[in-house]
């Protein structure tokens, strides 16, 4: 079975996108804080990390191309800053997909379907 993780401070972003992606055959996650990524990080390899903000993302470590000979997780981050300038400074440091708010629910759920079903499981 594939893993997702969502990251958000705001509960209500995490429940939203949570819902979305219900009935893939994924275990889906969700943490609060950037600090938590790297926790869950140690017990579960994810296929999928979807960020509903920058922050996280500047701020740790945990999405390295090769970590102890593993596979990375796809890295989604998903926000509201617009500027070129950050969309492609987080795309030069290991994200896969860059969407804003506000994001149709429908296109995130069939970009992370698309994802899971290219992973050998």
């Amino acid at each position: 079975m594939h893993r997702i993780l969502i990251v958000s401070d705001d509960p209500f972003l995490r429940d939203m996108v949570r819902f979305a992606l219900g009935g893939l055959d994924a275990e889906v996650r969700s943490v609060s804080e950037a600090c938590e990524i790297r926790r869950v990080s140690r017990s579960v390899l994810f296929d999928v990390v979807i960020l509903l903000t920058v922050s996280p993302f500047a701020c740790c470590d945990c999405f390295d191309r090769r970590r102890n000979g593993l596979r990375r997780p796809v890295v989604y981050v998903v926000a509201w800053q617009h500027s070129e300038q950050t969309v492609l400074s987080l795309l030069e440091n290991g994200v896969d997909q860059y969407m804003t708010f506000p994001v149709n629910l429908q296109r995130l759920r069939g970009k992370v379907a698309d994802e899971l079903n290219r992973l050998v499981p």
